[in-house]
C-alpha cells in the first residue's frame, strides 16, 4: 500500500558568513564558492544529506541514520532533497587566513597564506524536500539539530538558521488518454547520466536521458508504490518510452515539438586560421553555419556529439543547440576503511534544463500508466534519474494522435534519432548498415543509397540488481542512410504508427524520421548580421594592461629587503574584494592611510598602481577586474620568486 508523501521547503539563513566551497580556485582565491547556471550560490543536496545524516547519528545511533537516509548496497533513503538555491547573487567577502609557525608563536609560516571566497551572513538559500508523512517528525528533529552548514563550521564560519514550511502543489487535469502522451520533464538538480561502465577520475555524462534510464525510473516509481502490475506494462514492452531530449527554451504547447540529435551529415565550416598575437579562441567568431554535407565540396567538421537541432513547430526553422554541462569536484571512499578520501569529477547536465519524451502504447495501457502514474504527472511526486537519483519533474504533458503518414515519394533521408539495436545472421551487434541489412530491415522494396554512420557503444544499469547490464554495440543516433523505393511510404506508415527497428524499441531504441531535406541546414547568412564577438576578449585585453602595469612596477613582487614598506599580498587581496564589494572608499583610503599597516600603500609603485586604478575612465566593475587581474600577476610572481629562493 502506497505512503502519503508530503513536500516542504527547506530554507537556510546564514547567520555568519559561511564557505560552501567547490573544492577549486581561480583568480587568486585558493577556494572559491560553488553556483549554479545563473551564477548563484548554491549548496549541494548532498553535503545538506550528509550534515544531516551526521546529525541523526549524533541523536539516534548509526542504524536509525542508516534507515532515514539509506545504506551502501542497500535502500535507498526515504526522503529526496534539491541542492539549497539562493534567489539572487550576493557580493561575496574574501576571507584571509595564516599558518603560525608553533602553537607560542604567532608569527605567519611563509606560503601558509590561504584565500577563501565566502557568502555574507544574511544569506538564504532555498529548497525541497520530498518524503513520506509519517518521517515529517524525524526530519524535523533532525533540522532542528543542525547549526552549520559549509566549510570551516568548528571555527565558527556557517552558523546557519534551518526552517521548513510546508508546500501546496496544483494539481493537473489528465485528460482523455490516446496512443501517445508527451511529457516535458525539467531536472530539479544536476544530473549525470553515466556514459561509459568503466570511468577513471572524471564520469563522463550523456547531453540527454536515455529511454531505458527514464523508463526505469517510471518502473521503480511504481514498484516502490506497491502497484508491479502497472510496472510490468512498462518492462514488459505493452509501453515504450523514448529518449527524453533537451530543449533550449521552454514551448507553450507540446503540440508540434520536435527535437532530434543532430545528424551526422549536418556539418559545418572549419574555422579559418588567423594570425596575431590574440589567440584563436578570443578572435570575433561568426555564427556557425551548418551544411548538408553531401551538397558540399569542401571538407567539413562533423557535429558534436552533444549537438541537437530543434524547432517549436513545423512553420518555424530549425535551430542548433547544445545542453549545458558542467564538472563537479567530489571526494569519496570507495572502501569505508579508506582513511584519506579519493578526488574525483562527475559530469552533470545542469539543473533546470527540459527535456522531451514520449509513451507510446495502446490507449488502454496508457491510460492505466497515467491513472497509476498520476502524482508524477500532476507535479506532485518526484522521480529519481541517473547517477545518485537525482529528482526530475513533469512540468507539463499533453496527449496527443498520432502523426499522420504523409511520406508519398519514393526516395527520403531516414535519420536515427536514437541508438539502433539490430543483429546479423550470427548474432553479433552490427555497427553498420549495408545494403543486405537494409533489405532485411524493410524489405527488397527499399534500396540503400548513400549514408553516414556510426556506432557506439550502450551501457546500462539494473537498479534491481544493482548490477551493471552487459554492453551492446548500436549504430549511433543521428546516422543519415538515403533511401528509395516503393517502400519508402510504408516505413512512413511504421513511423507513424510506432513500430520502429531492431531489438529493445521499448527501451528507446530504433527510432528514425524521414524527411526530404536534411534538418538544421543553416541559410545563407544575412550580411547585416556583425560577427558576434568572444566573451573572453575584454578579459584578455585587460589581462594584457594590468602585465603590463606589473612589468612597470615588478618592485612590488619582490619577497623581504629594502627599507621601503610594501602593501602585502593580502592586502592586495583585501582590496579586490572592497573594489568587488562596492565599496565606494577602497581606494582614497589607501591613497590617505590614517592606520600603520595602511602607510605600507604609499609605497611609489603601489601608490602608481591606486592612481591607475581610480582613473575616472574605468567604470567600477571595470576597476576591480583591473584589479583582481593586476594580483594574479603579483601573486604569480611572488609564488615563482619563492620557489626559486627555496
Amino acid at each position: 500500500m502506497s505512503r502519503k508523501w508530503v513536500r516542504y521547503t527547506l530554507t537556510a539563513e546564514f547567520l555568519s558568513d559561511a564557505h560552501i566551497g567547490s573544492g577549486s580556485g581561480g583568480g587568486g582565491i585558493d577556494a572559491l564558492i560553488v553556483r549554479d547556471r545563473y551564477d548563484r550560490p548554491v549548496i549541494w543536496a548532498s553535503h545538506v544529506e550528509g550534515v544531516l545524516r551526521d546529525a541523526a547519528r549524533r541523536l539516534r545511533g548509526e542504524e536509525e541514520a542508516r534507515k532515514f537516509f539509506g545504506r551502501a548496497g542497500g535502500e535507498k533513503q526515504c526522503a529526496v532533497f534539491t541542492s539549497l538555491y539562493a534567489k539572487e547573487s550576493p557580493e561575496s567577502r574574501i576571507w584571509c587566513s595564516t599558518a603560525r609557525e608553533s602553537f607560542d608563536n604567532r608569527a605567519p609560516k611563509d606560503d601558509t597564506l590561504r584565500v577563501i571566497e565566502h557568502v555574507p551572513k544574511g544569506t538564504k538559500l532555498v529548497g525541497e524536500v520530498e518524503l513520506p508523512a509519517s518521517d515529517l517528525p524525524t526530519l524535523q528533529r533532525f533540522v532542528q539539530e543542525v547549526d552549520a552548514l559549509g566549510g570551516g563550521r568548528s571555527t565558527g564560519a556557517g552558523r546557519v538558521k534551518l526552517s521548513l514550511s510546508e508546500i501546496t502543489t496544483t494539481t493537473r487535469k489528465t485528460g482523455a488518454a490516446t496512443g501517445r502522451l508527451v511529457l516535458q520533464v525539467k531536472n530539479r538538480d544536476p544530473l549525470c547520466i553515466t556514459a561509459t561502465a568503466t570511468p577513471d577520475n572524471l564520469i563522463p555524462s550523456l547531453a540527454f536521458v536515455p529511454g531505458r534510464a527514464l523508463l526505469g525510473a517510471v518502473a521503480a516509481w511504481l514498484i516502490a508504490e506497491g502497484d508491479h502490475a502497472t510496472a510490468s506494462l512498462l518492462t514488459s514492452g505493452k509501453v515504450s518510452v523514448s529518449d527524453a531530449l533537451p530543449l533550449p527554451a521552454t514551448p507553450a504547447k507540446l503540440d508540434g515539438v520536435e527535437v532530434l540529435p543532430a545528424p551526422l551529415s549536418l556539418q559545418s565550416e572549419k574555422p579559418k586560421g588567423a594570425a596575431g598575437d590574440v589567440p584563436w579562441w578570443a578572435q570575433s567568431i561568426a555564427p556557425t553555419k551548418r551544411i548538408d554535407l553531401w551538397g558540399a565540396e569542401e571538407k567539413l567538421k562533423r557535429p558534436e556529439d552533444d549537438l541537437f537541432v530543434y524547432r517549436a513547430s513545423p512553420s518555424e526553422a530549425w535551430i542548433t543547440f547544445k545542453p549545458a554541462r558542467r564538472v563537479r569536484l567530489r571526494n569519496g571512499r570507495p572502501d569505508p576503511k579508506q582513511v584519506d578520501a579519493s578526488l574525483f569529477a562527475i559530469e552533470q547536465i545542469v539543473e533546470k534544463t527540459h527535456f522531451l519524451a514520449e509513451l507510446h502504447g495502446s490507449p488502454e495501457d496508457l491510460k492505466k500508466v497515467a491513472e497509476k502514474l498520476a502524482p508524477v504527472l500532476e507535479g506532485r511526486r518526484w522521480l529519481r534519474v541517473g547517477r545518485a537519483g537525482a529528482p526530475v519533474e513533469v512540468a507539463q504533458f499533453a496527449w496527443s494522435k498520432a502523426p499522420a503518414a504523409t511520406k508519398t515519394t519514393d526516395k527520403a533521408l531516414l535519420t536515427l534519432t536514437s541508438d539502433l539495436l539490430v543483429r546479423d545472421v550470427h548474432l553479433r551487434w552490427r555497427t553498420a548498415l549495408d545494403a543486405d541489412a537494409i533489405k532485411a530491415l524493410f524489405g527488397d522494396d527499399v534500396q540503400l543509397g548513400k549514408s553516414l554512420q556510426d556506432s557506439v557503444m550502450v551501457h546500462g544499469f539494473n537498479g534491481t540488481s544493482r548490477l551493471w547490464r552487459m554492453p551492446a554495440a548500436a549504430i549511433r543516433r543521428g546516422s543519415v542512410f538515403e533511401v528509395s523505393g516503393t517502400g519508402v511510404a510504408k516505413l512512413a506508415e511504421r513511423a507513424a504508427k510506432n513500430v520502429w527497428l531492431g531489438e529493445r524499441t521499448h527501451e528507446g531504441f530504433g527510432r528514425f524520421r524521414l524527411d526530404d531535406a536534411l534538418p538544421g541546414v543553416t541559410g545563407e547568412t544575412p550580411t547585416s548580421s556583425a560577427p558576434t564577438p568572444a566573451a573572453d576578449i575584454a578579459e584578455e585585453a585587460i589581462a594584457a594592461k594590468t602585465q603590463e602595469w606589473f612589468n612597470v612596477h615588478k618592485t612590488l613582487a619582490k619577497l623581504g629587503g629594502g627599507n621601503e614598506r610594501k602593501p602585502s599580498l593580502s592586502q592586495w587581496l583585501d582590496l579586490v574584494g572592497d573594489l568587488e564589494g562596492g565599496d565606494a572608499n577602497a581606494l582614497t583610503s589607501r591613497l590617505n592611510p590614517t592606520t600603520a599597516g595602511g602607510k605600507n600603500w604609499k609605497h611609489h609603485d603601489a601608490k602608481a598602481i591606486l592612481d591607475k586604478l581610480n582613473d575616472r575612465a574605468l567604470q567600477p566593475k571595470q576597476r576591480a577586474l583591473h584589479a583582481r587581474l593586476f594580483v594574479r600577476w603579483l601573486r604569480a610572481d611572488m609564488r615563482k620568486t619563492a620557489k626559486e629562493a627555496r
